[in-house]
């Protein structure tokens, strides 16, 4: 009887650290996916001032169509269109 009790102490030891485990993982998940959306915020930037410097000074006809250009590549659909 008491080997018995032993085994069940022993594994709800065991569960218990593997929960804690588990949660300390959860929290290393939670750090990294923010790094991430940090990390594709910063490269956004970046492409964003790549483009703001690579507009040329020139005509306003040519400033629209560059302009538009831009916009066009950037946009994203939404819904059915």
């Amino acid at each position: 009887m008491f080997s018995i009790i032993r085994k069940l102490w022993s594994r709800a030891k065991s569960f218990a650290a593997l929960s804690e485990r588990v949660e300390r993982v959860e929290i290393a998940l939670d750090q990294f996916e923010a790094l991430a959306d940090e990390n594709a915020s910063l490269w956004q930037y970046i492409d964003d001032q790549r483009e703001m410097a690579s507009v040329f000074v020139g005509s306003q006809e040519e400033f629209e169509e560059e302009f538009t250009d831009i916009m066009l590549r950037n946009l994203k659909t939404r819904g059915d269109a």
